[in-house]
């Protein structure tokens, strides 16, 4: 009670003062022992857009204390940075010291934690966690690439985000490291500078001894699955006394024992025995077998994205007869605090080696009747999807996030159900889907339309998203990108400013309002349009390239140079930063910069036309 009070005495305080100058509290969403975190609108930008602040809490403020805080603190603050390039991973806005206390502004988050979606006691389908660990191998692939081992996945700490229905991964600890054990050692007196996060039953055993690994990550992953499976909290899975390992699969039975052998893999107790990295971990996965061979259930899944107005699916356990329910909470849930303990333990920084590339994102799926077919026992029941060969259907269904059920006959002989009421998923996906899902599902589908640049498809499957949600902000956003790549430049605009109407903090929206922009030959528009996407967003790589290139086109080479060299900072493989570089710097005589430049972009991509084009050039120029 008495802590209770003193936060909400701070808690009044804060909402009478702008914190870094800049930022006004509207409410606090969460308090632990290391740190709080407030919901916050920036005064400093148009229409005062929303972010979470996280304060430090340092209980001892003597000289040494601080120092060590503060080196950590900025740690984290270079580590976010660095990985909120990632869509999946919330950018830094900021961060500050004001009064001997640390603050990070971060990207807000609407969404759902996945604890709330992982329940006790109720177990999920093989092939429900199969596509969760994908997706979460997928953006911890990124994170291991960029050498940095994230030390703390647990279920509280990704985030279902309500816009797009994506995971997000958080909290990557350094500010819980400066509070979570003491900055001296007691008896040698000895700063100990060296501090890391875990949280019991995720964190394997090198971890607890000082010493993690990105297969540390991996383990962490494959406790998640484990915990998804069999509907138990990880600290109530005994080790077998033996040989140490987790004796968890007499509580899933069902699992097929191909996907039983990766799990197992991912969580032994020999950090040495475990896939070495993230990446390696994905692949074992990507190359099941096809989810024939195992009992998943009777019911068609549904591609499980959260829509308009924070509404999202039920669950089939949940008390209710509807197809859409209120989803858990609308706070930013990234921030909120959680049933699964922190712990904290003195460990060396969390760097080191790491190669592999991020795959396509898969959705999570979930349970969802069906009308038009029959529910059978589990045991007469198979569930069957992937590459069946000529059965084109089940290719087309399983990509999409469907399954097709089946039963066996009386002559033991596998028979779809009803097979022929399957509906279109282009013509008559509203018999599966409420309007919000459907809206988020033809979405996606138009994003992977656009990525293979049949863009009058992808255009035509965000209208028909459009027309099932009117104020889903992600397909006018999809639309918007569709018309610029057809260069309709004028319905561009007018799809981005939809897209903004519904949704008040999005950069990609402002970002693709710039594009359009630029496509008319508007370059001093283009151009406030990608200085307000920096602003909003300073780890968005793509907005800091697109202002560097309108300045070339402006003749503002000096700054062109500075903004670019903020892209490449985000990103050094992009041969089309580093040709707007060499391009840049030849127009100011620095031709040995220029060369520089354009041969790194070559090196990137030797068919990079504008690059080989300015190269040949500078030869005949310079004559070398």
């Amino acid at each position: 009670m008495v802590q209770h009070q003193a936060d909400e005495g701070i808690l009044g305080s804060m909402e009478q003062t702008l914190l870094g100058g800049r930022y006004q509290v509207v409410r606090r969403l969460g308090s632990g022992g290391f740190s709080r975190t407030f919901l916050v609108t920036d005064l400093h930008l148009p229409n005062h857009p929303r972010c979470v602040i996280k304060q430090l809490k340092v209980q001892d403020k003597d000289t040494g204390t601080l120092d060590m805080a503060r080196r950590l603190f900025d740690t984290e603050a270079r580590v976010l940075y660095q990985l909120g390039n990632h869509p999946q991973i919330p950018a830094l806005m900021a961060h500050f010291e004001e009064d001997q206390e640390f603050y990070l502004a971060q990207e807000y988050i609407e969404g759902s934690r996945l604890n709330r979606q992982i329940e006790e006691g109720k177990p999920w389908s093989e092939t429900r966690v199969v596509l969760l660990l994908q997706e979460v191998l997928e953006i911890l692939s990124f994170v291991h690439r960029q050498q940095v081992i994230h030390r703390d996945i647990k279920p509280s700490n990704l985030i279902r985000r309500h816009r797009d229905g994506k995971l997000v991964l958080i909290d990557f600890g350094a500010v819980k490291q400066v509070t979570s054990s003491p900055l001296l050692d007691a008896e040698t007196g000895a700063t100990n500078i060296t501090v890391a996060i875990g949280t019991h039953g995720y964190m394997p055993n090198e971890q607890y001894a000082g010493k993690p690994r990105f297969s540390s990550d991996v383990y962490a992953v494959g406790i998640l699955g484990i915990r998804a499976l069999t509907g138990l909290h990880p600290q109530k899975i005994e080790e077998d006394p033996v040989t140490s390992e987790l004796d968890w699969r007499q509580y899933a039975p069902m699992v097929s024992s191909s996907l039983v052998a990766v799990l197992d893999k991912m969580v032994r107790y020999d950090f040495r025995d475990r896939y070495p990295t993230a990446q390696e971990a994905l692949e074992a996965l990507q190359n099941l077998p096809n989810p024939l061979h195992g009992l998943v259930g009777t019911q068609i899944y549904q591609t499980w994205m959260k829509g308009a107005n924070g509404r999202g699916p039920t669950f089939p356990d949940e008390d209710s007869n509807t197809a859409v329910g209120p989803t858990e909470t609308s706070e930013p849930t990234a921030f909120a605090d959680d049933q699964d303990s922190t712990s904290l333990f003195p460990v060396g920084l969390a760097y080191g080696n790491g190669n592999g590339s991020a795959a396509g994102t898969l959705p999570l799926i979930a349970d969802a009747h069906v009308p038009g077919f029959r529910r059978y026992p589990r045991r007469q029941s198979l569930v069957i999807g992937g590459c069946l060969g000529a059965l084109t259907i089940g290719l087309v269904l399983w990509r999409s996030g469907l399954t097709i059920a089946f039963e066996l006959n009386g002559a033991g002989h596998m028979i779809p159900f009803q097979m022929a009421t399957v509906p279109s998923l282009t013509t008559d996906l509203g018999r599966l889907l409420p309007p919000e899902e459907k809206a988020a599902f033809l979405t996606r589908q138009g994003d992977r339309l656009l990525a293979k640049g049949r863009y009058p498809d992808a255009l035509s499957t965000y209208n028909d998203a459009v027309a099932s949600q009117s104020e889903y902000a992600a397909a006018y956003l999809g639309r918007c990108k569709a018309l610029i790549a057809l260069k309709r430049p004028l319905e561009a605009i007018a799809a981005c400013d939809d897209a903004l109407a519904y949704s008040t903090y999005y950069p990609e929206a402002v970002r693709s309002k710039g594009n359009a922009e630029e496509q008319q030959g508007k370059l001093l528009a283009a151009l406030t349009l990608y200085e307000d996407t920096n602003r909003l967003m300073p780890a968005m790589f793509e907005a800091w390239l697109d202002r560097g290139r309108v300045l070339q086109k402006l003749g503002r080479s000096a700054e062109a140079i500075a903004a670019i060299d903020q892209a490449i900072a985000r990103n050094r493989d992009s041969a089309e930063a580093w040709t707007v570089r060499g391009e840049a710097t030849w127009s100011l005589e620095r031709y040995d910069q220029a060369i520089i430049a354009l041969e790194k972009a070559l090196q990137l991509n030797p068919d990079y036309a504008p690059a080989k084009e300015l190269r040949q050039k500078a030869r005949q120029t310079l004559g070398r």
